[in-house]
């Protein structure tokens, strides 16, 4: 037996029965409207999740707490400041489920420190995001050993320079070719005539043939040979002696913390047409090299090899 429908539960209200028949016939009757009637709720509207992480203090920090205190704090400064400064520390998944079940409240206590005993950390120009370059370099992951740079006495870098710069550097560089004249073609042998007699045809024909040939070989002009020094494309310059003398140099480890400059190579004795700081020619070049704060300086040879580009 169905049971009576009880009055007292159904509501009394003329608008919402309206709302209800709308809503249960809607979809019979217009599907798309009632998609339209569903409340969706926007980005804006979403519950605002919390933007802070709970951590606790390996320090005491003024306007947070003493230290073993658990405060919120935004994640970017744990993760960038004092997470690496080791001030705080991230709290378990764990442990945050056990502060809930307990009803623990995160807090951070504006009021410590005040009083003056635990002073702000003072913001210096050379402190970036809150850290010292040098708590900087203890944070990071990526650690770099610090380079020993030992001064050299000026008497040692001239031993070095001397046990390890050879005596010559080798430069190869591409000559420059002298084009050569265009060659006018040789006039044509001239032909013998043929003799209505068998006996001018035989190996005395042949020579003569040969001897005129030869002659007009002999008239051609001769290709000019290049005199003076050959010269190169490019040049070969104190900086490229440098960067020899330091790759030398940098087999050992004393003596690549040899610091000479490119003032310090010069070329000497060079003709009086070249330049003061590069060669152009193919040769053999005298070259010193000395180190700041001694006169004596080593003498190198230079030799500049032209070596044709296949």
């Amino acid at each position: 037996m169905a049971s009576p429908l009880r009055l007292h539960n159904v509501t009394q209200c003329s608008a919402c029965i309206r709302s209800y028949l709308t809503a249960g016939f809607g979809d019979l009757v217009n599907p798309p409207t009632a998609a339209f009637r569903q409340q969706i709720r926007g980005k804006k509207k979403l519950a605002n999740t919390s933007s802070t992480v709970p951590v606790r203090l390996l320090k005491d920090m003024r306007t947070f707490g003493r230290r073993g205190s658990i405060v919120p704090i935004s994640p970017g400064q744990m993760r960038n400041e004092w997470f690496p400064r080791r001030v705080a520390e991230y709290v378990t998944v764990t442990e945050q489920k056990s502060l809930r079940l307990r009803n623990v409240a995160v807090e951070r206590d504006f009021d410590f420190g005040l009083a003056g005993n635990i002073p702000l950390p003072a913001a210096t120009s050379s402190s970036i995001g809150g850290m010292t370059r040098s708590e900087q370099q203890e944070a990071s992951m990526f650690q770099r050993a610090p380079v020993e740079t030992a001064r050299l006495s000026a008497e040692r870098c001239r031993e070095l320079i001397e046990l390890f710069v050879p005596s010559r550097l080798d430069f190869f560089r591409q000559p420059i070719l002298e084009e050569k004249e265009a060659e006018p073609e040789p006039a044509p042998a001239p032909e013998l005539k043929k003799s209505s007699r068998s006996l001018g045809l035989g190996a005395g024909a042949e020579l003569m043939a040969a001897r005129a040939q030869s002659q007009a070989e002999a008239k051609l002009p001769k290709p000019k040979i290049a005199s003076g020094p050959q010269a190169i494309y490019g040049s070969v310059s104190t900086h490229d002696v440098l960067v020899a003398a330091r790759e030398q140099m940098a087999r050992n480890d004393e003596a690549k913390m040899v610091a000479f400059r490119e003032e310090d190579i010069r070329f000497v004795e060079l003709p009086a047409e070249s330049e003061a700081d590069r060669v152009k020619f193919v040769g053999d070049y005298a070259v010193e090299v000395r180190c700041k704060g001694v006169d004596e300086a080593k003498r190198v040879v230079v030799r500049v090899i032209g070596q044709e580009v296949a």
